[in-house]
């Protein structure tokens, strides 16, 4: 039985928060809700924050599978504030679908299309969708479609996307990504806000050759000091978080001022379709990884050769990831199981600070090293796409195995995998 999300059976208690905000947040008659029927019968239920009349300009904020990435309620409160009207809606609640991010993948653009037919025809002027994390791949779909069936392309002034990951699926560690094919058939006005510690930081400049490329006169705006999701409500107050309604608004106006094509772009269907995940250990042919010189968190400085003739598992992670930590304990048996000279353990962290590390190795016990990755240049000549990854080398050195997810490593089957690494040869060996 698929289960019904609690956006909508709490949609009354959702209320009750609303009412008990603090004032200035939201005017007492600035939310309301209204229906808009899809072909299908399907209904898009849309809140309503704001002028409650087409003067513009209006943001339709499309909330991502994971609640809890949601925009803090005071940043949709200050965007009405100053003016705007904001239109928050729920897809995946609306059309009764799994929150998962495969199914975000899947979504057509057919329902945010409608979204911003419905805005032009209730007069508001600009339009700008926002959308975050994989949002972002049926926002820029339904803009297309929109585009395609609109004869006024300045009613809509384009796409804010927010931390966005616009790929296929999650490879293989170690693999390149593929970006849906709707990337390179965007040629409407698009901005991307990228923290610059976000997983995906170092792929903004293939992301915006792609746009630039499909005809797009797409900007980019770096968040300093940033990481992914840093819009959750637990965010809510910090520096990012309150100049994010104006840096919206002056985005807004800006998108709305760019040239925009005649006709849509030639979409590859084909290319435009999800990908399946690689899941578990992945076995790999032998290949010679990038190698790393980095200082630990505790301040010794560590090579790759320096584990020459031992098997190692070199572990991608960051502390804000839960699955991270999740598998630190698992690992920490594993490595306790073997001798030293025999198998070892490699963590490398992303874009934290020692001083935090070592914070958070006093509530988390670390059993291996932890070396600083601190502006990620490592993770990215890895090949890291998601966190945690890790990467399995024989005594050679070469990657041998990968994983893209957290898994149990003190597990039958991965020492049955470790034991026939620690039995091959050694580099030097003389058969």
């Amino acid at each position: 039985m698929r289960s019904i999300p609690w956006s909508r059976t709490g949609r009354a208690l959702l209320w009750l928060v609303l009412l008990l905000l603090p004032s200035g947040l939201l005017a007492d008659d600035a939310a309301e809700e209204f229906s808009i029927e899809l072909d299908g019968g399907d209904l898009l239920e849309v809140e309503t924050l704001g002028e409650a009349e087409g003067t513009g300009p209006l943001f339709i904020w499309l909330i991502p599978a994971a609640e809890h990435l949601d925009a803090p309620r005071e940043l949709l409160g200050e965007l009405a504030e100053q003016g705007a009207t904001v239109w928050v809606v729920d897809l995946l609640d609306s059309l009764l679908l799994e929150r998962s991010s495969s199914t975000v993948r899947g979504l057509e653009g057919k329902p945010t299309a409608a979204l911003l037919e419905e805005a032009g025809a209730q007069g508001y002027a600009p339009v700008t969708l926002v959308a975050s994390d994989r949002m972002g791949v049926p926002a820029l779909r339904g803009l297309r479609e929109w585009q395609a069936a609109t004869d006024d392309p300045d009613a809509v002034a384009g796409a804010i996307l927010l931390f966005p990951n616009l790929y296929r699926g999650t490879p293989a560690a170690g693999d390149d990504p593929e970006l849906f094919g709707i990337v390179d058939a965007t040629n409407m006005p698009v901005a991307v806000f990228q923290p610059a510690d976000g997983a995906h930081a170092a792929r903004l400049p293939e992301l915006m050759r792609h746009l630039y490329a499909a005809g797009s006169p797409a900007l980019a705006r770096i968040i300093a000091g940033e990481r992914d999701y840093y819009m959750r409500p637990d965010e809510a107050g910090s520096d990012a978080v309150e100049r994010t309604p104006q840096q919206l608004l002056s985005t807004a106006r800006v998108l709305a001022g760019l040239p925009r094509p005649g006709q849509v772009a030639e979409l590859d269907e084909e290319r435009d379709q999800p990908l399946g995940s690689e899941h578990g250990m992945v076995e790999r042919e032998p290949e010679e990884p990038p190698g790393y010189e980095l200082t630990a968190a505790r301040g010794e400085t560590h090579r790759l050769e320096d584990r020459a003739g031992q098997v190692t598992l070199v572990n991608f992670w960051a502390s804000w990831c839960p699955p991270c930590v999740h598998e630190i304990p698992s690992m920490n048996r594993l490595e306790g199981s073997y001798d030293e000279d025999e198998f070892a353990i490699v963590s490398i962290n992303f874009r934290e600070s020692p001083e935090h590390i070592l914070e958070f190795m006093e509530e988390v016990e670390v059993d291996f090293p932890v070396l600083m990755d601190e502006d990620g240049a490592v993770s990215q000549e890895w090949g890291v796409f998601a966190f945690p990854s890790s990467f399995l080398l024989d005594r050679e050195g070469r990657v041998r195995y990968s994983v893209n997810e957290a898994i149990e490593w003190d597990t039958d089957e991965v020492r049955e995998v470790i034991d026939e690494l620690r039995d091959e040869p050694a580099p030097d060996a003389t058969p």
